[in-house]
């Protein structure tokens, strides 16, 4: 957001507020400030009170749409937003989304009015128990997700295939056409990688399911080693629930060890009746290392072309290539010997 505008945040939020909640009286706002998260788009933290009644919590988050890495055809913000409504009253615990707006007058772009869900996200330095606890809360609530009848949810503008080797060729041409748009050089790793993703396609799919994309931890909220919100939707996709498994194994067995993710990935299987296909899980970790370096890519080159100038932008599009670069090219390797 532009400077003037974060400046003057707080009255327009008591605006916003103000015309929305017609029973609500005197709205003030306090303790506005930044969220420490939300690297692809910015969050801001604020408390509301007002006088009389209205049908909305007081802790509150507006959340811009504004993006350093993503654009709308991939990830946008009201894709997200009903996404997130569609959740509300299911397994999934996911905070309320109250407001989605378009008209710019308030703010010089799209945002989101949510819910602010007290909990903590920092899964790393958790004790091994509470990090046990918090994964098997957790893959109830994947298996739940994934039992979830999308279509009947009004979900599948979210782009439904029609089968299962649908599944991961959608993905992959829809992010293999935005790597090209943000390049601003030749990417050779990139290039072979997309190459193996296309000779490997899946095409064994047993259930197609509602996908959150990222999973996991830095993904939740959890509160008292159980998970009490699902925060980040804008990645959302219909399509082999091997996907979000993969990711899954992907951020937590180098935290917790090859034993609990295998135990997690039995007790999946056990909750949702899907089968676990491995070639599907190795063929999306690939795919999700390509898409984290694309999304990498697209932020350095609004830095670079002056799109946008926030260090923000920079430090995202610097800090994880390298480390999935290594992880794409050890695999096409292995495969080409």
């Amino acid at each position: 957001m532009e400077p003037d505008t974060i400046e003057r945040l707080p009255e327009i939020l008591r605006s916003y507020l103000s015309e929305h909640l017609p029973n609500a009286r005197n709205v003030s706002i306090h303790n506005v400030s930044r969220s420490p998260g939300g690297n692809s788009r910015s969050m801001w933290f604020f408390d509301a009170d007002w006088e009389g009644e209205a049908p909305i919590a007081k802790q509150l988050m507006f959340r811009a749409n504004e993006s350093t890495c993503f654009r709308d055809e991939e990830a946008s913000l009201e894709k997200e937003y009903r996404v997130f409504r569609a959740l509300q009253d299911t397994p999934v615990p996911v905070p309320a989304n109250y407001w989605y707006e378009r008209d710019p007058s308030w703010a010089g772009e799209d945002f989101v009015i949510r819910e602010r869900v007290e909990g903590d996200t920092n899964f790393r330095d958790l004790p091994p128990t509470s990090q046990q606890a918090i994964l098997d809360h957790f893959v109830e609530i994947l298996a739940a997700q994934h039992n979830l009848d999308w279509e009947a949810m009004g979900l599948s503008f979210l782009g439904a295939p029609q089968d299962g080797p649908e599944c991961a060729r959608m993905v992959v041409e829809r992010w293999e056409r935005a790597t090209k748009r943000e390049l601003l050089e030749p990417q050779p790793v990139m290039t072979a990688t997309m190459a193996w993703l296309k000779r490997n396609l899946p095409t064994e799919v047993d259930r197609i399911v509602l996908g959150q994309g990222q999973v996991g931890p830095g993904q939740v909220l959890f509160r008292d080693d159980r998970v009490v919100a699902s925060l980040d939707w804008e990645s959302a996709f219909i399509g082999d629930p091997m996907s979000d498994l993969a990711y899954l194994d992907f951020m937590v067995r180098p935290l917790v060890g090859d034993e609990v993710v295998e135990g997690l990935i039995t007790r999946y299987g056990e909750l949702s009746g899907i089968p676990i296909r491995r070639d599907n899980m190795r063929f999306y970790t690939v795919f999700q290392s390509y898409w984290a370096v694309s999304a990498c890519l697209a932020a350095v080159n609004r830095f670079a072309t002056g799109e946008m100038r926030k260090t923000q932008t920079l430090v995202l599009g610097m800090a994880a290539p390298r480390s999935f670069l290594r992880r794409m090219e050890r695999i096409v390797r292995e495969d080409a010997a």
